[in-house]
């Protein structure tokens, strides 16, 4: 790996950034698009939700590290693979400013009986590193710390235990799986009060486009609602819901 990963808020983000703002682009209309294009197995699982910070939405490219449970090896009597010098790795030393990116770390199935991170780590990652928020496929711990961010983190749930002695980190600045979804790193996340979804990095402007599109569409049938029109007759005319 190399020394400062990605390119903080560069040009690309910026363009999203003022695409979502001005198109009111939510994950439901990403997600729709997403179903239109055959790209499937994009939408992490609903036990997922924000812990910290407020419901609006947040997006950047992620940021992946894999978490694999320990087995024991051929020796019984051997060190364990979960100590600190085998799991630091997802503290990211690779990335000096996480600014436009989104902290990912899964492993699989949730892990609801151990955190995949605590309240040292997220307060790290979120106001050392500077990541637009972290997604964990699973458990966190530190409610008291991590309430307090006004960034966002969404995990499934809180857990007193630690990972260490269960988990290791198997890679970082790769890719992570979250239950069915394999997210790579440099994919783009965008979370809102509704769930998460992660675009290809290859599909991301065809996204975008699509999505304002969509946007646009259920704007004009919300007006149309307002202005009094049977919702059945508007859908039927757009072909849309």
């Amino acid at each position: 790996m190399t020394a400062d990963i990605g390119a903080p808020l560069d040009e690309t983000y910026r363009l999203v950034a003022k695409t979502v703002q001005e198109h009111g682009i939510s994950t439901p209309a990403i997600a729709d698009v997403l179903d239109a294009l055959g790209i499937t197995n994009r939408v992490l699982d609903s036990r997922l939700h924000r812990l910290s910070g407020d419901y609006r939405i947040f997006f950047g490219t992620a940021y992946t590290v894999s978490w694999v449970a320990v087995r024991k090896g051929p020796s019984i009597v051997a060190a364990s693979p979960s100590t600190w010098q085998e799991v630091r790795d997802f503290l990211v030393p690779q990335v000096v400013d996480g600014r436009g990116m989104v902290y990912v770390a899964g492993s699989g199935p949730l892990v609801t009986d151990a955190a995949l991170a605590g309240g040292l780590s997220t307060t790290y990652l979120l106001e050392r590193l500077r990541f637009e928020g972290i997604v964990l496929g699973g458990a966190i711990r530190d409610r008291d710390v991590v309430a307090q961010s006004t960034r966002p983190v969404i995990a499934s749930n809180y857990v007193p235990t630690d990972t260490q002695g269960a988990y290791r980190v198997e890679s970082a600045g790769g890719t992570c799986l979250i239950n069915h979804v394999l997210v790579h790193t440099g994919d783009w996340v965008f979370s809102d009060g509704n769930g998460t979804v992660v675009v290809p990095a290859a599909r991301l402007h065809e996204v975008l486009a699509a999505a304002t599109a969509t946007g646009r569409t259920e704007q004009d049938v919300l007006r149309r609602i307002r202005a009094g029109e049977r919702l059945p007759d508007v859908i039927d005319e757009v072909g849309t819901i």
